[in-house]
């Protein structure tokens, strides 16, 4: 049996392609409206925005990306099933829980914590699938098992 190696092209990839879901993800047309109501912002308040604040993102992401990519190497995650479901696992355990409860107790709406985890999720399943299915030419992708 051939030992998994990380793809840091894919890492990359994905922690780069994770970008563009959190514009959508929190523009008026879907969750933005919503998410200002709840923490009481206007789009003024990011007016002054740091670009710091993206190369933070991109980097997060692309650590995010290496993390799975090592989870998924030590514990022979080949799967796309496999790697979805350990992904999920980890998010619903160690953000998803730990926030709500941390957002319960500074009486943070249980609405905000379901929009910010949320698309938190969703960026956790596309690297997951990204680093899973981006394969090397020797080695065939598998979707299900």
């Amino acid at each position: 049996m051939q030992s998994q190696k990380i793809n840091h092209a894919a890492v990359w990839v994905a922690g780069v392609l994770v970008q563009f879901l959190p514009p959508l993800w929190y523009d008026t047309m879907f969750f933005g409206i919503r998410w200002m109501e709840l923490n009481k912002v206007s789009e003024k308040d990011f007016a002054d925005f740091s670009p710091l604040n993206f190369i933070w993102a991109i980097l997060s992401a692309v650590a995010l990306a290496y993390t799975l990519a090592w989870l998924f190497k030590s514990l022979n995650i080949t799967t796309a099933l496999k790697g979805l479901q350990l992904a999920f696992l980890f998010w619903f355990s160690f953000l998803f829980l730990e926030l709500a409860t941390q957002n319960a107790f500074t009486l943070r709406p249980f609405e905000l914590t379901l929009i910010d985890q949320m698309v938190v999720l969703i960026k956790y399943e596309i690297i997951t699938l990204v680093l899973i299915l981006w394969k090397k030419k020797d080695q065939a992708p598998s979707v299900a098992q």
